[in-house]
């Protein structure tokens, strides 16, 4: 869903910020090679989605590089065609680059955020997992007292063997189920879920305009969905290098869930993760 003419937002800000001093610190370079080499070092991105590797707006980069030169982290070089790190934006860089040693990821964290969303009391809800892999998700729902489906299209190679994981782990009882499904083919249910839930799935959907679309349909009007994944910025980069660039940042989340018919739009920041949740309106399409 990122504009062909870049990525903007808070988070790719930061992010630069951090990394352009990173690049510099290998060695003098033009504004356009930073960028060509965002684009490079990102490139496995495609491989989930085309499109997928980081290209970052011009403007931010224009702004991130005035920023540094006010800071005096980084200069010009004599001919004035090109960039180098001074000696404090490689303290900088090398103060920033230790977060990776000081931090660890919050996937448990921004999973009970996401689970304390949701409202389990009578009557039981029924819960939609989308990209529910092996059901890690899926079987904590459970444990909370929902009724759950958990689905997955198993496209990948890492994931095409995750519904069948899943439901090996199936104890029995009837408050759960598994099923390969694409979301956007998933038809024949009489009621509509009470909540729609996803975790670190969106952001490798090819499709994740159709997917939403999808996602919508499914819900029950009030109903309410809600996505944790990967926050776009400095701390999803340390912990999941450019593969964060695949998920929307809270701007897109911003502009896209009103677009799709949801209110009360929130977005929770967990650390290297966001979770982001919105209720469908009561009114209208759908």
């Amino acid at each position: 869903m990122a504009s062909s003419k870049g990525r903007t937002g808070a988070g790719i800000r930061e992010f630069l910020e951090y990394y352009l001093l990173g690049l510099l610190n290998e060695g003098t370079k033009t504004k356009q090679k930073m960028v060509e080499l965002i684009l490079e070092r990102s490139s496995d991105n495609n491989d989930y989605r085309p499109g997928g590797a980081l290209l970052v707006a011009d403007q931010e980069v224009d702004s991130t590089v005035s920023l540094l030169l006010q800071r005096s982290w980084i200069k010009t070089t004599e001919k004035g065609d090109a960039f180098e790190i001074t000696g404090e934006g490689r303290k900088r860089f090398e103060k920033v680059d230790k977060l990776k040693e000081q931090t660890s990821g919050s996937k448990e964290e921004a999973t009970q955020k996401l689970i304390s969303l949701l409202d389990p009391s009578p009557p039981k809800k029924y819960v939609l997992d989308v990209g529910t892999g092996e059901g890690y998700l899926a079987f904590k729902l459970a444990e909370a007292g929902f009724k759950v489906l958990g689905i997955d299209s198993s496209e990948f190679d890492y994931s095409k063997d995750s519904i069948q994981e899943a439901m090996g782990k199936l104890k029995g009882g009837n408050n759960i189920a598994f099923r390969v499904a694409d979301v956007k083919k998933l038809t024949g249910f009489q009621e509509p879920f009470d909540y729609v839930v996803s975790s670190q799935a969106l952001h490798c959907m090819k499709d994740q305009e159709g997917c939403m679309e999808a996602i919508t349909r499914l819900l029950k009007k009030g109903g309410t969905f809600v996505c944790s994944d990967f926050s776009v910025g400095l701390l999803g980069f340390l912990h999941h290098g450019f593969h964060c660039f695949l998920a929307l940042s809270k701007e897109e989340w911003l502009e896209m869930l009103p677009q799709c018919g949801y209110t009360n739009v929130s977005i929770h920041e967990v650390h290297d993760f966001c979770v982001v949740e919105g209720q469908k309106a009561r009114s209208g399409k759908g």
